[in-house]
């Protein structure tokens, strides 16, 4: 018998074991509606994770549903990455994509997943350097617990300790500092040379216990970068698209990277897409020289039902209302969630922006492990709530359709559940 239905789990696969026992047919999820998924036993919880961060949306976007539905009728399948044949909804949403960001960001390649397009900045500012002759540029600096991907480049830029033991050897010519150490980070470019390197990859706000960028600090990086001739990637897959009340973070702090990777709430989850946006100047680099091609795609990129998806989105998106939504909702969430942390054991500190928000967790004095983070998810589980956990904070990423309502709710369940372990425990 498996000791916890979730054992039968292998990172993303599923067991024959578990099948065949049934031993998690009853934690399946089998429906949703807003910010709310049931499971197969019937229990409905509160997903304050959003899948896994991407629906942002809910789980009845009736817009992107319509979308994705039409399109299938009209044009299921096409490809983007060889002849010039592309759909003509990949044309319009690249269009509307672009039109979205301030220039000079204004060309766009497609992706499926994160991963795929963190790879596909690297390759591409590694590409322009052996265009230009300068083919020792090759490095790439990341901040330690920042997260790109995983597997190949993704998961090297990836600064998790336990990946890369678990992974190793890792792709080389990738660095790391610590996040936001704007004094180690100028010491390792100059260390390394910056003749060496060919980009610093950063995000806005980090998804790993929800750290973002300290005042100044994207601006400083930016102009590192400037002096350096050093590309600038910013990987806002899990902030894009609303997440933190804009559009784009890098965007709305007015400090433009060359590459710009965006994921998760681009189609709302409801379709894997990813984007890799560049400057006019280092697209005109990559082309400078026909002889050379960018070799760089796979065959479900640009597939139209994705971007009817995306159109349907950025639909949404339109009038801004929902980012002013996201904004309002989120600092009401953070501010219920501090005047509770004056009397819940556990709670040490609340941060975030918009619908991004880190609780970070402390035991006594001691940060809680692993084991401990497990008890408290589990605990949240059984309250009827869904979150993310990462080192020793809870990250609560909903759906950004969350009701003033439904953060209440959460915040009762949230408590509830860490008063339970602190009691236990005690």
């Amino acid at each position: 018998m498996l000791r916890n239905p979730h054992d039968a789990l292998w990172y993303n696969s599923i067991t024959r074991e578990a099948v065949d026992t049934g031993a998690i047919e009853s934690s399946a999820m089998s429906r949703g509606k807003g910010c709310w998924v049931q499971d197969a036993s019937g229990t409905w919880y509160l997903d304050a994770r959003a899948a896994m961060w991407n629906t942002t949306l809910g789980y009845d976007a009736e817009r992107v549903v319509e979308a994705m539905t039409g399109q299938l009728r009209r044009l299921p399948v096409a490809q983007i990455i060889r002849y010039e044949e592309p759909s003509d909804v990949a044309l319009e949403y690249a269009r509307r994509l672009v039109d979205t960001l301030p220039d000079p960001l204004n060309h766009v390649r497609f992706g499926s997943t994160g991963s795929q397009m963190t790879t596909a900045a690297v390759l591409l500012s590694r590409f322009v350097r052996k265009v230009a002759g300068q083919t020792d540029r090759t490095k790439v600096i990341a901040f330690t617990n920042g997260y790109h991907g995983t597997g190949g480049i993704a998961g090297a830029l990836t600064g998790e300790r336990q990946m890369h033991a678990l992974q190793a050897p890792l792709v080389p010519d990738v660095h790391h500092v610590k996040p936001w150490n704007l004094e180690a980070l100028a010491k390792t470019v100059e260390r390394h040379g910056p003749e060496h390197i060919t980009a610093i990859i950063v995000e806005p706000v980090m998804g790993t216990d929800v750290l973002a960028a300290p005042d100044g600090a994207l601006r400083h990086i930016r102009d590192l970068c400037d002096r350096h001739g050093i590309h600038l990637i910013a990987d806002e897959v899990t902030t894009g698209f609303g997440r933190t009340g804009a559009m784009s973070v890098m965007a709305d702090n007015r400090v433009l990277p060359d590459l710009l990777v965006l994921g998760k709430g681009i189609t709302s989850g409801y379709f894997p897409l990813a984007a890799l946006v560049c400057t006019d100047a280092l697209f005109d680099e990559a082309i400078s020289r026909p002889e050379y091609v960018f070799p760089h795609g796979c065959t479900a990129d640009g597939h139209p039902v994705g971007m009817a998806a995306g159109l349907a989105v950025l639909d949404e998106l339109a009038d801004g209302s929902l980012f002013g939504h996201v904004r309002a909702v989120g600092e009401h969430l953070r501010q219920r969630l501090r005047e509770h942390a004056a009397t819940t054991a556990l709670i040490h500190d609340v941060r975030g922006a918009g619908l991004m928000i880190g609780v970070e967790l402390r035991d006594g004095d001691e940060r809680p492990g692993a084991a401990s983070m497990a008890e408290v998810r589990r605990a949240c589980q059984e309250a009827g709530l869904l979150l993310t956990t990462t080192n020793s904070t809870l990250v609560l990423m909903p759906p950004l359709v969350l009701t003033e309502t439904e953060a209440d709710e959460l915040v009762k369940r949230l408590v509830g559940a860490l008063d339970d372990v602190a009691a236990a425990r005690s």
